[in-house]
């Protein structure tokens, strides 16, 4: 299974052979689930490994090889369902944290059939903030300055931060910098204008 235009699971780059035929697999159940709930359009998933997986797969080496890591508002498993099929040991495990029940249902599902080191929790992002995190990632969830306080329970406690951002990033920094003290490097994106963001020592700003 490719895209339109030929990209595939052959395609990606630093991916073991395990991590595609689990890759694989994920993308196999959000293409039976799409037909089911709405998770992702037609033309998306023509799209589905160099526009989502792809764009998921370039934030791993950025995150630690253990560690807990938690998702924020994971909708249809990107980044979490992709980072989640790469990590090898048990300690790197990934919690996803997804407020509609269908959406979770689908996760459940995936993370199941591709045996990933994961779990799914229903809830809304702010109403949980129990689980442990040494890193926290969240894509195409929220403008960077409500992320990070979505983020807050974990970033002020010494976790940092994997987000991918669009085109906009530098502004959304800028707006985030009124309210928020932090260290960060920003890595150019592989497949678009945009880039990821690694945020760590967090803090609000005092008023």
């Amino acid at each position: 299974m490719a895209d339109k235009d030929g990209f595939g699971p052959d395609d990606l780059e630093n991916v073991s052979r395990e991590t595609r035929d689990r890759l694989e697999v994920i993308v196999a159940e959000l293409d039976e689930w799409r037909q089911k709930i709405n998770l992702i359009g037609p033309s998306e998933f023509d799209q589905v490994w160099r526009r989502h997986v792809w764009d998921s797969w370039q934030l791993f080496d950025l995150i630690p090889e253990r560690g807990p890591i938690v998702d924020l508002g994971s909708g249809s498993g990107f980044p979490a369902l992709v980072l989640a099929a790469g990590f090898a040991s048990e300690e790197s495990h990934m919690t996803m944290i997804e407020s509609v029940g269908k959406k979770c249902a689908f996760l459940r599902a995936a993370v199941k059939a591709a045996g990933l080191h994961a779990k799914v929790i229903q809830g809304r992002v702010e109403a949980v903030n129990s689980v442990q995190a040494l890193c926290v990632t969240a894509r195409a969830f929220a403008p960077l300055p409500q992320l990070l306080e979505y983020s807050s329970p974990w970033l002020e406690n010494g976790a940092y931060g994997v987000f991918p951002k669009g085109r906009r990033w530098q502004e959304e920094l800028t707006s985030a910098l009124e309210s928020w003290n932090f260290a960060y490097e920003a890595i150019p994106s592989k497949t678009g204008d945009g880039a990821i963001l690694k945020i760590s020592e967090v803090s609000r700003v005092e008023s």
